[in-house]
């Protein structure tokens, strides 16, 4: 009876060792769902190793070829480099801010000179002054779809057309455009200009209950103006700049 007992405890341990077996197969077949419970726990007792400093000593990650960094090491190193992306990206907004302050200062300026005029002679002084020297720009240009006033003075930045001139759909379009022109572009655009070729420009509309019309301001430059610019302060000047013409035409 001893004997067949011992037997049978021989079996059931055989089947409690292969199970044993069975149940080692899967788990490490599932050594990567593990490592993500591993993950998930570290992550909600982020305090772990505070309890187990001694794991830290042996914890050790790849670092380079050859070399090993141990854990709190990677640590800093991580931290260091977000702290140098987050100095550069508070860089990219300080400069950013600086050239808003900049360009708000400068359309303030503008805005004050034009509201300040009576004539369209004194209003093509401040595109003059203004826009070519504060804005360094090279040409400016304002179209209109009127007969030309009787003025006594020159109006080199103004332009009257008596009817639509082929560049009409850029002010149909009722948006900023800020594009690259080629010489025949600059040439429409830009009449009494000199340039190299090739330049870039910022495209106004203006629309108002007695005329339509366009303002230009170009560059020589072809990068000078892209299309990924914001356009809020142009937008600006366009809109005090088409109501103060409204009042000179009437």
């Amino acid at each position: 009876m001893t004997r067949e007992n011992g037997t049978e405890e021989g079996r059931h341990a055989n089947i409690l060792d292969n199970t044993a077996a069975d149940t080692a197969i899967p788990l490490a077949a599932n050594t990567e769902v593990d490592a993500d419970l591993i993950a998930a726990y570290l992550r909600e007792h982020r305090d772990f190793f505070v309890a187990h400093k001694g794991l830290l000593v042996d914890l050790n990650l790849p670092h380079s070829p050859g070399k090993t960094v141990s854990l709190v090491e990677r640590q800093v190193e991580i931290l260091r480099e977000r702290n140098v992306d987050m100095r550069r990206r508070m860089n990219d907004l300080l400069e950013t801010a600086r050239i808003n302050d900049t360009l708000f200062a400068k359309t303030r300026s503008l805005t004050l000179a034009v509201l300040d005029t009576v004539t369209l002679q004194a209003l093509n002084e401040v595109l003059a002054t203004h826009i070519l020297a504060d804005f360094e720009a090279d040409f400016v240009a304002c179209h209109l779809y009127v007969t030309k006033p009787e003025q006594s003075g020159p109006l080199d930045h103004f332009f009257f057309h008596g009817e639509e001139p082929a560049f009409s759909q850029l002010i149909q379009n009722q948006m900023t455009t800020l594009t690259t022109l080629r010489a025949g572009e600059l040439d429409q655009i830009f009449p009494i200009t000199t340039h190299d070729g090739s330049g870039s420009a910022a495209l106004m509309p203006l629309a108002q209950s007695n005329f339509q019309g366009l303002l230009a301001i170009g560059s020589r430059e072809p990068a000078h103006f892209t299309s990924d610019m914001d356009t809020l302060f142009l937008d600006h000047i366009c809109d005090v700049l088409a109501k103060v013409v409204r009042h000179l035409l009437a």
